[in-house]
């Protein structure tokens, strides 16, 4: 555990339950967005049906509770997408979504990420922010293949390893 309380670790279901659900859908309801524990959004319910061990993170609070979440997916090529990054509202600002952001990064270049991508609804402009922070930058423009057609941005990072020698 880091000073802040929180730490950043893979998802156990033992441990967490619905947890990473119930922290997407809370942010769902914040800004009124449609959530069914099936279909769609079933990736977060059963996060070890949909993501490779280890690749779906919880930011846990200081109890073990889950307060945050993010998920990651290799889409070959080198090609590998983040997915559902969510942190609750009482604990934002206190850089649980740059570490969840980080963390995921982090796996990604170890299994030989070339480029992260990422698709964000537009109403999450603070998440957006955080994104390019993270050396993210807007690439695109997109209707979710959700069922209800939200509007996203797409994020992209590149890595250069000829560049990120010698850090």
């Amino acid at each position: 555990m880091d000073g802040t309380g929180f730490r950043i670790v893979p998802y156990a279901r033992e441990r967490h339950g619905d947890g990473p659900w119930r922290v997407v859908a809370r942010v769902f309801a914040e800004y009124g967005f449609p959530f069914a524990e099936a279909g769609y959004d079933a990736d977060v319910r059963w996060p070890e049906r949909h993501y490779r061990a280890g690749w779906f993170l919880v930011a846990e609070g200081p109890g073990g509770e889950a307060v945050g979440c993010v998920g990651l997916s290799d889409e070959g090529g080198g090609e590998f997408e983040l997915h559902r990054l969510y942190v609750l509202p009482e604990v934002r600002g206190r850089g649980l979504g740059t570490a969840l952001t980080e963390e995921a990064t982090r796996l990604a270049r170890e299994a030989g990420a070339r480029r992260l991508v990422l698709f964000s609804d537009i109403a999450f402009e603070r998440a957006h922010r955080l994104y390019e922070r993270c050396g993210f930058r807007r690439n695109r423009f997109r209707y979710a293949p959700d069922p209800w057609r939200s509007r996203e941005w797409g994020f992209v990072r590149e890595f250069d390893d000829r560049c990120e020698e010698g850090r």
